[in-house]
């Protein structure tokens, strides 16, 4: 794949003929979840979504094109954000620096980068506990099969740090092994359209973050 001038073109078809034959799904462009995540997080109920990612080491699966997910990172002040997108990453490079250009005076910058590597492959080279990670639009449809996706959810539940969850927005990978609550939301663009969000993590993550879920849930 490397070498390939399909992995640089500027048409996402090209990207998206590239990632099938490779085996690897379908190379979507993504961004719309993620960025009604991120304007979600500015709100006023939103923003407790912000203390679950405070000082972690958060990942996005499947970066795609925009800046989003480090834009959640940097507003919930993480510690460091890492994009992994193995078919759009020379564009999320680009996306990151424009939005912290047009930001500086706005969000706090933190340390990040991009990995141009297949989700899997990432999380397997990561030690256990350790991760906050964030799942926007990954649909089993995109994905190259049901094997995979299981190895993924697995590697999820493995390196997940015990206080951290995984932040799962229209996202069809599932860690079976990971307790979790479904959560909906009105987009702040469009408050006609309902956004799904799902947290997965464990007990100890639950209860040292139940005051910030009920509220995220509407309940005082």
């Amino acid at each position: 794949m490397a070498g390939d001038d399909r992995l640089v073109s500027r048409d996402w078809k090209d990207r998206l003929s590239l990632s099938r034959e490779g085996g690897k799904g379908f190379a979507a462009p993504g961004g719309e979840f993620t960025r009604a995540l991120y304007e979600w997080s500015l709100t006023d109920q939103g923003s407790r979504l912000r203390t679950f990612i405070e000082g972690r080491r958060v990942v996005e699966l499947g970066a795609g094109m925009m800046p989003f997910g480090y834009g959640l990172a940097a507003v919930g002040r993480a510690r460091n954000f890492v994009a992994v997108e193995p078919f759009y990453a020379d564009l999320q490079k680009r996306s990151i620096h424009s939005f912290i250009e047009e930001n500086s005076n706005l969000i706090p910058r933190i340390p990040h980068k991009v990995v141009e590597r297949d989700m899997l492959d990432y999380l397997t080279d990561e030690p256990d506990n350790l991760l906050c990670i964030v799942c926007c639009g990954i649909e089993s449809c995109i994905l190259p099969g049901p094997d995979y996706q299981s190895k993924v959810e697995r590697e999820v539940a493995r390196t997940l740090a015990p206080e951290a969850f995984f932040i799962s927005s229209h996202s069809d990978l599932f860690p079976r092994a990971l307790p979790f609550v479904d959560l909906t939301y009105k987009r702040p663009s469009n408050p006609k359209v309902s956004d799904r969000l799902r947290l997965h993590g464990t007990r100890e993550a639950f209860d040292l973050h139940g005051e910030s879920l009920s509220l995220l849930q509407g309940r005082s």
